[in-house]
């Protein structure tokens, strides 16, 4: 299981208990809520990875629509 997280795991992880769930922090994906631990699968990490991607895209163009 760890091998088929390792690219996404491997500059740390902190996985925090919450009263949802477990709170999730990578440096690709930033954090992120999960309820089980199960969930934490390769897919899972490629869609939270996504959705950093698309939100720095977002601010990339908000800021450059605020400082032109």
């Amino acid at each position: 299981m760890i091998s088929e997280l390792k690219e996404w795991i491997e500059d740390g992880i902190t996985i925090r208990k919450t009263n949802n769930g477990y709170q999730v922090f990578t440096i690709p994906t930033q954090h992120f809520d999960i309820k089980e631990l199960d969930e934490l699968t390769p897919e899972r990490f490629k869609t939270e990875v996504e959705k950093q991607t698309q939100v720095r895209e977002w601010e990339a163009e908000l800021f450059k629509d605020l400082f032109n």
